[in-house]
C-alpha cells in the first residue's frame, strides 16, 4: 500500500491560496480595464483630430484648385488682364451668378465678355451654384492687382473650424489661400 506523505491540512491551504489569488486577479483585471479605457479614449481623440485635419486638407486643396483655375482664366484672356484690366478688384461676395448671353451663343464671347463669363463661372464654383454643393463652406474669392509688383493676387477664403497648435495657441492662416502671379 502506498504511503501518503501529504499533510492533512493541505486542502485548507489550497482553498486559502485560491481565495487570495482570486481577489488579487480581480484587482489586476480592474487596473487593466482602466488602462485600456484610457488608451481607447486617447485613440478616439487621435481619430477625431485626424478627421479634422483631413477635412482641413481637403478644403485647402479645393481652395488651391479654385485659385489656380482663376489664374489660368486670367492668363488665357491676357489682353483684358494687362495692368489689372477688367479682373482687378473683383469679389465673389454678392457677385452675379447669371451667365452672360454670349456664353450660349453660337458666335461665342468677345474678350470683354469673356471676363464676365470667367467671373461668373468662378463665383458659381465657389458658391456651389448649379451643383447645389459649394466646394468651400462660406467660400469667397477676391482678385486684386498689385501695380507695384505687376502681379495679380488671388485670395480664396472659407469658414473652417479653428484649431489649436501644440502649445494651445490658435493656428492662424487656416481658411485662406493666396496665389500671386504675373502675366
Amino acid at each position: 500500500m502506498p504511503v501518503n506523505h501529504e499533510p492533512k491540512n493541505r486542502s485548507l491551504d489550497l482553498a486559502a491560496s485560491r481565495n487570495r489569488a482570486a481577489g488579487f486577479t480581480l484587482i489586476e483585471i480592474m487596473v487593466t480595464m482602466f488602462i485600456l479605457a484610457i488608451g481607447l479614449l486617447g485613440l478616439a481623440a487621435l481619430v477625431v483630430d485626424g478627421m479634422r485635419n483631413n477635412q482641413g486638407a481637403y478644403l485647402r486643396t479645393q481652395a488651391s484648385t479654385l485659385a489656380y483655375d482663376m489664374a489660368d482664366r486670367i492668363r488665357l484672356n491676357r489682353d483684358r488682364a494687362e495692368d489689372g484690366g477688367d479682373y482687378d478688384g473683383f469679389s465673389t461676395d454678392g457677385a452675379s451668378t447669371t451667365l452672360p448671353n454670349c456664353y450660349t451663343a453660337s458666335s461665342g464671347c468677345t474678350p470683354e465678355q469673356q471676363v464676365d463669363v470667367d467671373k461668373v463661372q468662378w463665383t458659381r464654383q465657389i458658391q456651389g451654384v448649379g451643383s447645389g454643393i459649394p466646394l468651400l463652406p462660406g467660400g469667397e474669392g477676391e482678385i486684386d492687382f498689385d501695380a507695384a509688383n505687376n502681379a495679380f493676387v488671388i485670395t480664396v477664403t472659407w469658414q473652417e473650424r479653428s484649431r489649436d497648435g501644440d502649445a494651445g495657441e490658435a493656428i492662424a492662416g487656416d481658411g485662406s489661400y493666396t496665389v500671386r502671379f504675373t502675366l
